[in-house]
């Protein structure tokens, strides 16, 4: 289910085209259908079930394919294909969730899967891809801001005393959770309260991937310290006070996890070569030289990586009964409690970890879909030869550049627009000229950006419009006017190459020392 027809799609035994935003109401549609025919076992007693299955009555089949903008009979077809299968398994990538009302949508999903009695079950149920090989696990153990080791929260007054205990600090001295990472970007160059002045920003390339990309630009550059811990020149790091030269993930021990939260070890495979250094080294570096040690003083990685597993100890996601040593036996699935115990292939099978012990189902709230004749919606996302924000694979000349708008040939005729004509697109956040893509695979109404270009998609998306869960912003859907572009526009053929012409060689980082 894709509003393009993507490789995945192309391979698979049907391709289902919603209309951008709507996945949420065709999850409705679906659970409707199945309350219908009799298809309801759920998982396990659960608070909120009939909330959510009254909620479901309001999406007939008609409904949903108008919304959906889909044929109603294939969206029978597909309904009846999740009836039927014995271990069905809804895998979704940031499409459902990189809306405004994202988090609801992944809710809708998870309804589904759990009304029906696949959560919890070998091989089926719902899961969700990242966009990085270690999302998984870096969502688990405190890469956002209201997190700490163990899936354990900020906000919760249990987690925080039990991570105090273990750092041997006092729980006042835990911060609240703080920003999003679009808040956090929001608020750079702001003065007063809340304001952001200098911000440390290691391996990510915020002036491409964020939105609002030119909004974002220009409060880094209000910033009076913007410090970047990176191995190659991104964009954000040419507007750096600081560069730190970092290492690379070949160039690091650690542990990836993936969908299924199994846990593998990662060995070093090379040692980061001139002044650069392991981040974490650097991170430690930091906090000594601010006058801040505590908990900073790790010899070696495994030091560091054992204070790691130990400090997951009681929480949801518990490696504490890992180690490297186990881990080179083999991979294993958290919850992982004792060294000689088992792993736990099933981790989200009843009972579930609430004082009860019930699973707590919650009503999805979605809007109504933008119906209006000849709109035009813009979405962003990936390419299969391309990587973020494309500071590694944009300096790579052998890989093919695809730096084009893709729009459907129906949509190009009635806009009066040709292969590779340049053509501008306003939103009200901003506005992108590039080359047309002619593509009978996208919706007509449609327009599909990627994201791994400067000056191109997320100059068009909105920085302040946030799930409120989530705190992410609407990546996936943009309303968008269409424009050809001026004659001085450039020209081009419809595979253009991306603007910025990739050098023979990476250009060093300045060698700058980290304390």
């Amino acid at each position: 289910m894709d509003p393009r027809a993507t490789t995945t799609a192309r391979v698979a035994g049907r391709h289902l085209a919603p209309r951008p935003g709507t996945d949420g109401i065709l999850a409705l549609g679906l659970l409707h259908l199945m309350k219908t025919w009799g298809r309801i076992r759920p998982t396990a007693p659960a608070h909120g079930l009939s909330d959510v299955l009254w909620h479901a009555d309001a999406y007939p089949p008609a409904r949903v394919a108008h919304e959906c903008g889909i044929p109603e009979t294939d969206l029978m077809t597909l309904a009846r294909a999740y009836a039927d299968a014995r271990t069905p398994l809804i895998l979704t990538g940031r499409g459902p969730e990189q809306h405004t009302h994202g988090t609801d949508t992944v809710q809708a999903w998870l309804n589904l899967a759990f009304l029906t009695g696949h959560v919890g079950k070998q091989g089926g149920g719902f899961g969700t891809l990242t966009g990085q090989g270690n999302g998984q696990g870096g969502r688990e153990h405190g890469q956002k801001n209201d997190q700490l080791p163990g899936a354990r929260s900020l906000r919760d007054p249990r987690h925080r005393a039990q991570m105090a205990a273990h750092w041997n600090v006092l729980e006042s001295h835990l911060p609240q959770p703080g920003y999003s990472a679009q808040e956090l970007l929001n608020a750079c160059g702001e003065s007063g309260e809340g304001g952001i002045d200098a911000l440390i920003v290691l391996g990510s390339n915020p002036v491409v991937s964020a939105a609002g990309a030119g909004q974002v630009t220009e409060k880094l550059r209000a910033l009076k310290h913007l410090i970047v811990i990176d191995f190659l020149p991104s964009e954000t790091a040419q507007l750096a006070t600081l560069v730190l030269p970092g290492s690379m993930w070949c160039e690091e021990e650690g542990t990836t996890t993936n969908l299924e939260g199994r846990v593998q070890r990662r060995r070093r495979a090379m040692t980061a070569p001139g002044a650069a250094r392991e981040d974490w080294r650097i991170l430690c570096d930091l906090a000594h030289a601010i006058g801040r040690p505590h908990g900073f003083t790790y010899p070696t990685f495994r030091d560091l990586q054992d204070d790691f597993f130990l400090a997951t100890r009681g929480g949801k996601a518990d490696y504490s009964g890992l180690s490297a040593e186990r881990l080179d036996r083999s991979s294993a699935q958290w919850p992982v409690p004792r060294a000689d115990g088992p792993d736990t292939p099933l981790a989200y099978a009843p009972t579930y970890p609430t004082p009860d012990g019930l699973a707590t189902l919650h009503v999805p709230r979605l809007p109504t879909p933008d119906l209006a004749p000849r709109a035009l919606h813009l979405t962003t996302g990936r390419l299969g030869n391309q990587y973020q924000s494309g500071t590694q694979t944009r300096r790579n000349p052998a890989l093919k550049a695809e730096n084009t708008v893709q729009i459907h040939p129906d949509t190009a005729l009635a806009y009066g627009l040709r292969a590779g004509q340049s053509v501008t697109l306003r939103t009200a956040h901003g506005q992108a000229t590039l080359p047309v893509t002619l593509t009978p695979g996208i919706r007509p109404d449609t327009l599909f950006m990627p994201f791994h270009w400067p000056d191109t998609a997320n100059l068009l998306t909105d920085p302040t419009a946030l799930d409120p869960h989530s705190r992410m912003p609407g990546f996936k859907i943009t309303p968008v006017t269409l424009l050809p572009a001026p004659a001085a526009a450039h020209t081009t053929d419809a595979r253009a190459e991306p603007r910025e012409e990739p050098s023979a060689a990476p250009r060093p980082l300045r060698p700058t020392p980290t304390t």
